[in-house]
């Protein structure tokens, strides 16, 4: 096909594009800042969400993804369209995309996607289920008739899925995640310790510290935030006892969003991951001792991908190279004239 043919996993947090060929390309975040007092963007991407709680009232933070779905559609065209140039610059033809989406979302919000993309200068657009693609992008073959569970925690949005040739058998998409964690931090330091703290700073807190289990070894770090009663600057200390609490029901909950789909699951599926176990990918899946703390809830054995972060960004590569192929094994590709009949 002419044009460029563009992988795009299509995050709360980030935006990921790989390129046939090429590879993973870009990695940016997911934001848009502008003035709201000229009208003007200020950045796209990572110099966007750099401002995060440190932009002025005149300008506007936008992050037009929330929860795996897009909420604000002239904010992602914007970017969308930014990358695209970025990546595509003075080719006369318009790259085709593969974007990946949480498995859950309705019909109406793939339309929104794809007239985003369409937008900021798609030609042809196929919307793929996440799970599907991070399968992929780990290694795993699901072709076959044979059950899989995939289980990806990304920013906005949690997708515990069972695959099964080539198709989402049963699934569910928890709010639960990596900016609930974040919350989550923010919620406990300003409950028990009188603190408050921007999301960066949990951010922080969570990549440094954060567990699904009690480490071996207590780590402490010192941060600064403001004091809820005063309102003034106040360095702070933080755990691991600490954030591991702080994290306990976010954990939970994808716990038993997992059982959920368990329950839903056939004997034969069910028995099929029972014997291969369940693999995590997204970011969130890096949190400290997560696939140990399901292994031993579950009774079964949980995988952490490989590069967990890229998978649905190199399984949509993987999908661009063999497009025919999956088409003819059933695979659910929705383009945009598919979605809009």
């Amino acid at each position: 096909m002419p044009g460029l043919n563009l992988g795009i996993d299509l995050g709360t947090s980030s935006v990921k594009i790989f390129a046939e060929g090429k590879g993973i390309i870009l990695s940016e975040q997911t934001a848009l800042s502008y003035d709201k007092l000229n009208d003007e963007i200020i950045a796209i991407g990572s110099a966007a969400a750099e401002m995060t709680d440190r932009n002025p009232d005149s300008i506007i933070l936008q992050k037009p993804i929330q929860g795996g779905v897009v909420s604000d559609f002239s904010a992602m065209t914007e970017i969308l369209s930014y990358f695209i140039k970025k990546i595509c610059k003075n080719q006369i033809f318009r790259p085709n995309m593969v974007i990946s989406a949480p498995c859950c979302v309705t019909s109406l919000e793939k339309k929104t996607v794809i007239e985003s993309a369409c937008s900021a200068g798609a030609g042809k657009v196929h919307i793929i289920d996440e799970p599907i693609v991070s399968a992929l992008g780990a290694g795993l073959s699901i072709e076959h008739p044979h059950g899989v569970m995939v289980v990806d925690i990304g920013a906005g949005t949690t997708d515990i899925a069972v695959i099964t040739m080539g198709t989402v058998a049963y699934s569910t998409s928890l709010k639960i995640a990596g900016d609930s964690m974040d919350e989550a931090i923010c919620n406990f330091l300003k409950r028990d310790k009188d603190i408050i703290v921007g999301l960066p700073t949990a951010r922080k807190i969570k990549h440094t510290l954060g567990c699904a289990v009690m480490r071996d070894e207590e780590i402490e770090m010192i941060c600064s935030g403001k004091d809820y009663i005063t309102g003034m600057p106040r360095p702070f200390n933080v755990n691991t006892s600490e954030v591991y609490k702080a994290l306990a029901e976010s954990v939970t909950q994808i716990f038993e969003g997992i059982m959920l789909v368990m329950e839903q699951t056939p004997p034969e599926l069910y028995s099929d991951i029972c014997t291969e176990g369940i693999l995590l990918t997204g970011g969130g899946a890096r949190l400290f001792g997560i696939d140990r703390y399901l292994s031993q809830k579950l009774g079964i054995n949980v995988t952490l991908a490989a590069d967990s972060e890229n998978c649905a960004a190199k399984g949509a590569g993987y999908v661009l190279r063999n497009m025919k192929k999956l088409e003819d094994n059933g695979y659910s590709f929705r383009s945009k004239e598919k979605v809009y009949g």
